[in-house]
């Protein structure tokens, strides 16, 4: 009868370790999310709804950032930005280099007629949610 107890114990404290760690990881809808949410506010050229998604700990100038990418890209981001295909994801319940859940999404993209990848990466942690890197290659 002990052994069943012990056994029952052990059960439910790993069944509440696991119930406390799905708290903190993202899901692949919360990601997709946010990356609309980005796609929408940079096509529509609001940089300020931009910035309020980005991870507290990773502020930056999206403006400048996207500006310096169309000079590169020969792109306009402002004319658009469509999600052809999601080509990769990553999830880590809890990333050692952001102490936290992280998600990434990969995908291709079409922007003013020219293929792209993008790839955004995700962290929630004890600094709050959001974009924390964005990465754009040809």
């Amino acid at each position: 009868m002990k052994i069943k107890r012990i056994v029952a114990i052990l059960l439910v404290l790993a069944f509440s370790l696991f119930m406390v760690g799905c708290e903190n990881r993202i899901t692949t809808d919360e990601a997709k999310e946010q990356v609309n949410a980005l796609i929408s506010a940079v096509s529509s050229g609001d940089f300020d709804e931009a910035e309020k998604l980005l991870h507290p700990s990773r502020k930056t100038d999206l403006e400048a950032y996207f500006n310096r990418a169309e000079a590169v890209e020969g792109v306009d981001f402002q004319a658009g930005i469509e999600i052809t295909k999601y080509t990769g994801f990553s999830s880590a319940l809890h990333e050692t280099e952001v102490d936290g859940a992280e998600y990434e999404l990969e995908m291709n993209v079409l922007v003013s007629g020219k293929a792209l990848e993008l790839t955004v990466e995700i962290v929630r942690n004890d600094q709050g949610f959001g974009i924390y890197e964005i990465d754009i290659d040809d």
